[in-house]
Parts: structure tokens; sequence; C-alpha cells
């Protein structure tokens, strides 16, 4: 039970928070977007197979207000609609090119006001916020959320394929050319996938996929690890060590000898499961044609006999 002094503070701290975030939603509407709007385009942004049912179900917004919103992104050139090819009354939607480069500017907007929020803080002092901010999400998420790691459904292709592109960018700046490589070794893994030998598994909160990791032959005794994903809301919780754990298992049970992987060097919070999980770097080799200054890795984990 909460003390009156508690609630206090915790109310004390929303007001904080919601006049942080009264610049960054200015920000967002100055660009021309209402907040629900950059939502709604969040969510479009993670799988090709989204529809105004599943938008309605996940943000709650009436039926009639996102079926103006979704007419007016079509007008716009921010969206497409195709039919599905096993029902004529579902109506998918995607971003179309223009559309995600919206998305990337408002994520953009977005980052650069948080940061500018923060900019006349020390560095021990941001450090303190965001572990003090990781450790009340963490605790709040850990004591509602549900929880499931499950097999990919062919419907998570797109989820995969789509929010490695968005968070990569939002995220890294990773350029279109890296785009074009998520779609072909994603969709060359589903069309050369064997349960024997691969395996895919889909992080999932409160029924919504959540984060992605994969299991693919390499060759005799070894196997690549690939599709590592969290999103944020996922990070520093131990998902990423859980779908790590499991991944690992599958190999010692198909007798893999050796697991490598590759990664970029920004990539921190990854790499350290990585490194916390043995593997170790072999080799480094220049990414810039994905963006100024990238790195691209190569890791490996011996697993023995």
């Amino acid at each position: 039970m909460l003390t009156q002094d508690q609630i206090a503070d915790i109310q004390g701290f929303h007001k904080v928070y919601q006049n942080l975030f009264k610049s960054v939603d200015a920000a967002i509407i100055e660009a021309g977007y209402s907040l629900t709007e950059k939502e709604v385009l969040l969510e479009i942004s993670k799988t090709e197979r989204c529809n105004a049912n599943i938008l309605i179900g996940q943000l709650g917004i009436d039926r009639s207000y996102m079926s103006r919103m979704l007419k007016q992104f079509e007008k716009n050139g921010l969206i497409k609609k195709t039919t599905s090819g096993t029902d004529s009354r579902i109506k998918y939607i995607h971003l179309t090119d223009f559309g995600r480069e919206e998305f990337n500017r408002l994520s953009d907007i977005q980052n650069r006001q948080i940061a500018h929020a923060f900019e006349n803080l020390s560095s021990e002092d941001v450090n303190a916020i965001c572990s003090a901010l990781v450790m009340t999400r963490n605790k709040l998420s850990d004591a509602n959320d549900v929880i499931t790691i499950r097999p990919f459904k062919q419907g998570d292709i797109e989820y995969v394929i789509s929010r490695h592109k968005t968070l990569y960018y939002a995220e890294r700046h990773l350029s279109g050319t890296f785009s074009a490589y998520v779609d072909r070794i994603v969709y060359d893994f589903v069309d050369r996938f064997h349960p024997e030998t691969d395996c895919l598994n889909i992080l999932e909160c409160n029924g919504v996929p959540a984060g992605s990791i994969a299991i693919k032959k390499a060759g005799k005794d070894t196997a690549q690890l690939r599709f590592f994903m969290l999103e944020p809301e996922m990070r520093r919780r131990g998902y990423g060590n859980r779908l790590m754990d499991m991944a690992l298992d599958f190999c010692r049970s198909r007798n893999y000898k050796t697991v490598f992987l590759l990664t970029i060097t920004a990539q921190v919070i990854a790499r350290h499961v990585y490194e916390t999980h043995g593997f170790h770097r072999v080799s480094a080799t220049d990414k810039s044609e994905w963006g100024d200054g990238v790195i691209e890795e190569y890791w490996e984990l011996s697993l023995g006999k």
C-alpha cells in the first residue's frame, strides 16, 4: 500500500515528465503531425500485415477517426493498401517509401528534443537518471506484463524485417542499402528454413511481438545467430539473455560446435550480451555503405564437444 507521501512523490514526477515531453510533443506537432498520427505511423511501421482493426485494437482509437486518418495518410502518399491473398475483405496497410521517410524524420525530431532536454546535465547525472528510469520501467513492467517466447509464424516475418529497418534507422541511421540487405537475408532465411537445423523465436509482450532471435545452419557443425532484436522498452530486463540462452540451447541440441554472428560496433547493449555468453570478436570490416563510420564485426563462440 502506498503512503500519501509516496503518492505525492509519484504525482510530482508525473508533472516533471509531462513538462519534459511538452517540448517533444510540440516539435512533432510543428512538423505537421498530431501525436496520435505519429503513434499510428509507428504501429504501421512494425509490420507489413497491419490493418485498421489491428490499429484500433492496439491504440484504442475511435473507428471513424481512424478511418479519416488513414484516408488522409493515403491521400498524402504516406501509406498504400493491398488486399489479402486469402481474404478479399482484409486490406493490409503499408508505409510507402515516402511514409517511411516521414516516420524517420519524426523519430529524428523526437530524438533531438529529448537530447536537448538533457544537455545541461553532467554525464554522471544523465547516467544516474537513465539508470533510475530503467529501474522504474522494469519494476512496473515486470509486475504487469505477460511475456512469452514462441516459435515464429509466417506473419512474424514482416515484423522482423520492418522493425530491423525502423530501429536501425532510428538508433543508428543505417542507410537504404542496409534496408535492402535486411529484406534479402530474412526472406532467404525463410525460403531455406528447416526446423531440424534452424529456429526463429519471437518474444511477445502482452500478445504483441517485442523481439526476435534466430539460428541458421551455416555448415556441418556451424550455425549463425541472426535477427537478435529487442524493442527499446524490453531492453535491460533480462529478455535478451533469455532469448540468447534458448538459441544456444537449440544449437547444443543440434550438435553445433561453433556459432558465429555479425553485428556492428554501435550495438553496445547487444555486444554486452554476446560477451556474457562467451562470444569473442574475431574481426571487423568497414561498412560505410550502410552509414558513416559503420563497422561490422564478426563474433564467434565455441560450444565445445
